[in-house]
């Protein structure tokens, strides 16, 4: 399932300047918090965050495609997302930590995102390495195996309003004349199903594709 964080935001609109973020951590103490939290800063990594936010050393471009976390926020209780992949290329802000760890904030959604030892990367000069003097009777050393993080695609497209493909089902009123003139003569059996089928067209409503994001119940199918 693709995890739609567009439906699944921390901030009611998108933000327009990192001081909006920052209002939205003071408007929203808990639900930042936690989600902070979730995504695995610190409590003084979390306040750092905010302070730099509000001293202007948030930098604002395109985010990175992979994140190791990001935040959602489903009911009003905070969530993560690890190994998060975004599908569309985001703009955003980026707050680089003192302990190399940096934080990514959608404008999109506001959704704090974690990539540890981001900042320590990009600062990082490649050395050249010596090739090894060849030693005799060395012994083969088989390489550890290591299992590969599953990757967590996270969409930031609204949902698509999807045109009805169907006809629209009749009303009440048009359904009753309608099943009549069909049966003339045991059309008055045929009007409280005529009636019923009406009702189930109205009260149901088909929730959208996951990939195309979650309805207004969070709900969407497989």
């Amino acid at each position: 399932m693709i995890v739609n964080m567009y439906v699944d935001h921390l901030m009611p609109h998108s933000p327009q300047s990192a001081e909006e973020v920052w209002m939205a951590t003071r408007e929203h103490p808990k639900l930042f918090s936690d989600a902070a939290n979730r995504i695995g800063l610190t409590p003084s990594e979390y306040r750092e965050f905010r302070t730099r936010l509000l001293d202007g050393q948030a930098v604002f471009l395109q985010l990175p495609r992979r994140v190791d976390a990001m935040s959602g926020a489903r009911h009003g209780s905070a969530y993560a997302v690890k190994n998060a992949v975004m599908l569309q290329p985001i703009m955003g802000w980026r707050v680089a930590l003192a302990d190399g760890n940096v934080v990514y904030v959608p404008q999109i959604c506001g959704n704090i995102s974690l990539l540890r030892h981001a900042a320590v990367a990009e600062v990082a000069v490649p050395k050249h390495r010596k090739r090894p003097a060849y030693v005799a009777h060395s012994y083969y050393h088989a390489p550890t195996y290591t299992p590969a993080v599953a990757e967590q695609p996270v969409d930031m497209a609204p949902p698509v309003e999807q045109e009805a493909a169907v006809e629209t089902p009749p009303t009440v009123a048009q359904a009753i004349p309608a099943a009549a003139a069909s049966h003339p003569v045991a059309g008055f059996f045929f009007i409280p199903a005529a009636i019923a089928g009406a009702i189930a067209g109205f009260s149901h409503t088909s929730p959208p594709p996951c990939a195309q994001g979650s309805n207004a119940d969070f709900a969407c199918k497989k």
